[in-house]
């Protein structure tokens, strides 16, 4: 879910790997690795990534009343 929004986010705004890797600290082959779903990052590269991409992550909890 969150890997569909990144994706999007480089979509529309026009982002290339290679620049999001620069900016995040990661090499291009990692950035390739993670689009991919290949491997994982850390919390502190995930949020520059949202942050870079200008994207709000929004977490909705759902509760049954018993």
């Amino acid at each position: 879910m969150i890997l569909e929004a990144i994706k999007e986010g480089m979509k529309i705004r026009g982002v290339k790997a290679k620049n999001l890797a620069e900016y995040v600290g990661i090499t291009k082959s990692t950035m390739s690795l993670f689009l991919s779903g290949k491997t994982k990052l850390g919390q502190d590269k995930l949020d520059a990534l949202l942050i870079y991409l200008n994207i709000e992550l929004v977490v909705k909890l759902a509760y049954e009343k018993e």
